[in-house]
């Protein structure tokens, strides 16, 4: 009778008990370890990575919390994936113990795509925290009240004169503005029309980074290492990823020499770029040439995309929805009349505005599936182990559809008593009564949130006091019906080009409109 030979020298022994081992590794590869969250059953190898969606991985975030709970768990290969779809979770961890979960997750695209030098995704370094802190400088209530208040105002003027004249174009001057607001506080530079190389290059950098970072649609060389062998001819993540810092870093390097151009002829002005530049702010760590020019464009990036999506997401539900303007302009009619259009200084008398930014905000969230954190440590959660360099997401668009009621309506009034900025929700340990999630969470929130509440609120408030959004009409004399699920995959959720009418609410409307610009352009002169 046939039996199986047994190696009987010590090499064959540890032969087979090193082939035993890595066998039994193999098998548990992409296992779920022991007190990990519940989540989805998991194959050996892959763990649950043939279960992610190459698009809408935002909405299988919401789909696996429905049936593994608030809190839980994916592997993909060697990585562990916490999601965090509760609200008092995120409070817990990301919040409370905002120092564990301040790092970025090692992933190669992002890492590669950015070279680790956009302040939103780089690691927790030194270099991040001297970029966090001049740029929380830079950005902070009273500066951008006492400062930054006049441009932002003024800038609105010109949005609203825009409209006036070719509001067919109100998404380019939407952009334009936000653009506008950002470059001149960063670059000392204002974009005068959309086709300015100071507005445009925002736009051009965030579609770039959008498709290279979309989750889904690159090689997980961090959950499976054996993947960064693939040569980059056969893998076209890999290809994206250098092109996009290729192309971000060539963008915001243009502009960096075009201040340094403006400086040599002695025209020096206050922007982050030129404070740096003259070493006015001190940098707590030595910046290269390129994480100079990289720091100071991606906050420009931000503050003029992610503010320009979340105002054309506004005027897209309120072409929908009629009442929600006219409940504003009731209380903007109250406030300003015809006399003047709405400033800062009304907020507190306009809350419904406040309302109407951040609906626009919880519907559809800029990152719907959040920017991810890692744990610097093992923590643990009601009984849960979240492991150390386990990457944790605040799904955005899940927390929004899950803590509300009737979440696919658009209605600002679920605000009516949430009266202060996002930041303020943001902070407060009562988080049940947390607005919304479209900033992120904890150390790594927004550094922007202040400039994008301001712009948003200004431009929403101005828009609603001067003009009404109708449905755009259709050759057989019937409205066109927007579309407001057509919006763009990628990194960044973002509204599809649509139509809509913007028509002035009368003539004395239109002509305070045209006198408040008269007044502001040659303010606004000196950052051409």
């Amino acid at each position: 009778m046939w039996s199986p030979s047994v190696p009987s020298s010590p090499f064959g022994i540890a032969s087979l008990v090193l082939a035993g081992y890595l066998f039994s590794k193999l098998l548990r590869f992409g296992h779920r370890e022991k007190h990990l969250p519940p989540g989805p059953p998991t194959l050996p190898i892959l763990g649950n990575a043939h279960l992610i969606p190459s698009t809408n991985f935002y909405k299988k975030l919401k789909e696996w919390s429905d049936k593994y709970g608030p809190v839980y768990s994916l592997k993909i290969g060697q990585g562990t994936f916490i999601v965090l779809n509760d609200r008092r979770a995120v409070h817990d961890t990301v919040d409370k113990k905002s120092a564990l979960y301040a790092e970025r997750p090692r992933d190669y695209q992002m890492e590669v795509s950015l070279g680790n030098e956009n302040i939103a995704m780089m690691h927790a370094t030194p270099l991040w925290r001297a970029q966090r802190k001049i740029a929380s400088q830079m950005l902070a209530p009273r500066r951008l009240d006492e400062e930054v208040a006049p441009i932002q105002e003024a800038e609105t003027c010109q949005l609203m004169h825009d409209l006036l004249e070719t509001p067919e174009d109100f998404s380019n001057h939407v952009k334009r503005t936000t653009a506008s607001v950002a470059t001149i506080v960063m670059f000392g530079f204002r974009a005068k029309t959309f086709e300015s190389f100071w507005a445009k290059c925002a736009y051009i950098n965030m579609d770039v980074i959008s498709a290279s970072l979309e989750q889904g649609t690159y090689l997980p060389i961090e959950q499976f290492p054996i993947l960064k062998l693939i040569p980059d001819r056969w893998a076209p993540s890999k290809d994206r990823a250098k092109r996009c810092y290729r192309t971000t870093t060539d963008t915001w390097t243009e502009a960096r020499e075009l201040v340094e151009q403006r400086r040599r002829n002695g025209d020096y002005r206050d922007s982050l770029c030129d404070k740096l530049l003259s070493e006015e702010i001190k940098v707590d760590v030595p910046l290269s040439y390129n994480q100079l020019s990289n720091f100071v464009g991606a906050i420009h990036q931000g503050a003029a995309d992610t503010t320009a999506s979340a105002i054309r997401t506004s005027i897209l539900f309120m072409s929908k929805h009629p009442w929600v303007q006219e409940k504003a302009q009731v209380e903007l009619d109250r406030v300003c009349g015809t006399e003047r259009m709405p400033t800062w200084k009304d907020f507190a008398e306009l809350p419904y505005i406040n309302c109407i930014v951040k609906e626009s905000l919880r519907i559809r969230p800029i990152v719907p599936s959040g920017v991810p954190h890692r744990a610097k440590q093992d923590d643990w959660y009601d009984g849960m182990l979240i492991p150390k360099d386990a990457t944790v997401f605040i799904p955005a668009w899940s927390l929004h559809n899950t803590c509300y009621s009737a979440p696919e309506l658009y209605n600002p009034d679920r605000y009516l008593q949430h009266p202060k900025l996002a930041n303020d929700y943001a902070g407060s340990p009562d988080y049940e009564k947390r607005d919304h999630y479209a900033y992120g969470a904890g150390r790594r929130i927004c550094v922007g949130i202040h400039l994008a509440e301001r712009t948003q609120w200004r431009i929403t408030a101005s828009l609603l006091w001067g003009f009404r959004i109708l449905p755009e009409v259709g050759e057989d004399g019937k409205e066109v019906e927007v579309d407001t699920e057509a919006y763009q995959d990628g990194f960044t959720h973002q509204a599809k080009e649509y139509r809509v009418r913007i028509v002035a609410r009368s003539a004395r409307h239109a002509e305070v409109v045209r006198r408040e610009f008269a007044a502001v352009e040659n303010y606004l002169r000196k950052w051409e």
